[in-house]
């Protein structure tokens, strides 16, 4: 017996501190997660479930299926939507200003979160990024109530300080892991955040049905705040930051072209002028739309169209997330293979899984919406058009390879356009087509509109 404690020291001694910090952005990114796009989810708990009524339109939702109605109104009446629902009379519009709000915050701090991170340590900026946000959740039972201007305000608030944890997990990606690992390692680590939504979904959607929504808000925040004590005690700005890095890790990373002590100004022309920049810009913007399209307004699809309970839709809503992390894994070892083995240059590599991670759910979506009533289709093309999503390995880590002291700015000028405006638009423009309006033609605009972005 003692032998095999002195054993698993060992092991634990012999563990890499880049695994260690992996693990902890890990789990930041699924409390980042929860925080952010639990709303999707728990808003449908929040609101009354009103009857839509359209005219001219010869169809009839009932039983989470659509079928002929002669008279020519259309209703929703899907069965079962009105489980645990709550009293606020939020309609379609006022939904997607909540479900955008978020992204109206989170864009505002998208440079400097980056910029920041480059200068003072991204475990400041990070653990900072998700200790506020983890306190006001507690706040978000008592201002929906109170007002719906001022649960969107906080919101907003939520967004603000999110809004430096990417750039500032770049910026730490590019002090920490070498060129040869960092698909990998930004695939298993950042992506979290899809295990985020596997987790929050049916966490919520049991939650809401045996306590209440109101309750979600609570277990997350505590959490949130959970992580935020390890990650102060675990996490290091940099290797040579780290007390207890062995002589060997410190060798394999003393090759990044990142300086720790000498900070370059940011060169805004070259960038500006950087058409590799341009290209990763509009690549993430393109991607967010589709990606703030399935996640945010997937549920209410699921939910008004197809008909399921609450406590299904919590779990189905985690399916297509835990296929896009396991298939981000897969496509981001098989990237890191290709270079490493020499079978393909980084560029070649980037641009092959650029185009599939963008192709892949763009037909996915399109398919989903003709499938009808078939829930097991619907699921089955969510899963695997996320699946395929794997950014990773493509336009989402170039960052790090075009400017490495650099990498948080970097991101945070395409996050602002991508997460920020994207994130803004996407359930706006949702919220205005299905608005009175919950249509299979509906529907179908949102996800070609999707797929073609």
């Amino acid at each position: 017996q003692l032998q095999c404690k002195m054993g698993l020291k060992e092991k634990m001694m012999k563990m890499k501190c880049r695994n260690v910090l992996s693990f902890l952005v890990f789990w930041g990114q699924i409390q980042n997660y929860m925080m952010r796009s639990s709303m999707s989810l728990i808003v449908l708990a929040m609101v009354k479930t009103e009857n839509k009524a359209v005219t001219g339109v010869a169809e009839v939702i009932t039983d989470g299926c659509v079928v002929e109605n002669i008279g020519g109104l259309n209703e929703t009446l899907v069965h079962q939507v009105k489980d645990n629902e709550g009293g606020l009379e939020w309609d379609q519009m006022m939904i997607g200003l909540v479900l955008s709000s978020f992204s109206w915050g989170y864009m505002t701090t998208q440079i400097i979160g980056g910029r920041l991170a480059e200068l003072y340590g991204s475990k400041r900026v990070y653990g900072l990024g998700l200790f506020i946000p983890a306190l006001l959740m507690l706040l978000h039972p008592v201002a929906a109530r109170i007002d719906a201007k001022l649960f969107i305000a906080l919101r907003v608030l939520v967004g603000v300080f999110e809004g430096v944890t990417w750039p500032a997990m770049h910026a730490l990606t590019a002090r920490w892991v070498p060129i040869g690992e960092r698909s990998s390692w930004v695939s298993q680590t950042y992506f979290g955040s899809t295990f985020g939504m596997v987790f929050t979904f049916p966490m919520c959607g049991f939650i809401i049905s045996s306590i209440g929504w109101e309750a979600c808000f609570y277990i997350i925040s505590c959490l949130s705040l959970l992580w935020s004590v390890v990650w102060y005690f675990f996490a290091y700005d940099s290797p040579e930051d780290h007390p207890r890095i062995s002589p060997e890790e410190l060798e394999e990373v003393s090759g990044l072209q990142v300086s720790s002590s000498n900070r370059p100004p940011i060169p805004w022309l070259d960038i500006v002028k950087s058409p590799p920049l341009w290209g990763t810009l509009i690549t993430d913007c393109g991607n967010t739309f589709g990606i703030v399209t399935m996640l945010r307004m997937g549920p209410a699809y699921l939910k008004f169209m197809l008909g399921l309970d609450m406590k299904t839709l919590g779990i189905l809503s985690g399916l297509p997330m835990l296929s896009r992390y396991i298939g981000g894994v897969a496509i981001g070892r098989l990237s890191d293979w290709l270079i490493r083995s020499g079978r393909l240059s980084l560029l070649s590599v980037r641009r092959l899984f650029n185009t599939s991670s963008q192709v892949a759910p763009a037909v996915a979506m399109v398919v989903m919406v003709y499938v009808g009533c078939n829930t097991t289709a619907v699921i089955s093309c969510m899963v695997i058009g996320m699946g395929l999503n794997a950014v990773a390995a493509g336009h989402f880590v170039s960052a790090v390879d075009l400017a490495p002291n650099f990498a948080g700015t970097l991101l945070g000028i395409s996050n602002t356009f991508s997460g920020g405006g994207m994130g803004t638009l996407a359930p706006l423009v949702v919220g205005a087509i299905t608005s009175n309006n919950q249509t299979w033609a509906a529907w179908q605009s949102v996800f070609w509109l999707a797929a073609g972005v």
